[in-house]
């Protein structure tokens, strides 16, 4: 009898916490669509940033994927496990000749089209990590980045 209700104990307890923590960890998966590629070389440059803190700071990305660009159009990419209710930000960039950076002129203007989440834009600098950054609050997140040259920011 002993022997029983500790196995009944033991199940008992393992489905609490089971439990328990499937509602504490919920994560979810971001879809992104990157759009507006106007040539089909090179390749997409995707950073996912979690927190202020850590926007656009170099390796602080808590995700990034690299899609080679194959024909102009679209992209798509996924993101998944990740904590539902915590703020992000999503950078991108098309890596044009495939150098692996965002190529800048000499006054530091990026030559390259790129792109932030809610389609952020600022003709001088980065945008603002509030205006960038969304509330992962759903499983799953659809979002869409337009890529776009400096000069038509």
């Amino acid at each position: 009898m002993t022997f029983l209700k500790t196995i009944f104990f033991s199940i008992t307890l393992s489905f609490v916490f089971l439990t328990t923590q499937s509602l504490h960890a919920q994560n979810s998966t971001i879809n992104l669509t990157v759009q507006n590629i106007q040539k089909a070389q090179g390749k997409v440059v995707i950073a996912v940033f979690k927190g202020a803190d850590n926007f656009l700071e170099d390796g602080k990305a808590i995700a990034s994927k690299i899609a080679l660009v194959e024909k102009i159009g679209e992209i798509s990419a996924t993101f998944p496990n990740l904590p539902i209710g915590d703020d992000y930000s999503i950078a991108v960039y098309h890596d044009v000749n495939g150098n692996e950076k965002l190529n800048t002129n000499f006054f530091g203007v990026p030559t390259e089209p790129y792109g932030f989440s809610n389609n952020a834009r600022s003709k001088w600098g980065a945008p603002k990590y509030d205006i960038a950054r969304f509330e992962l609050n759903q499983s799953p997140k659809d979002m869409v980045i337009q890529v776009k040259k400096w000069s038509k920011q």
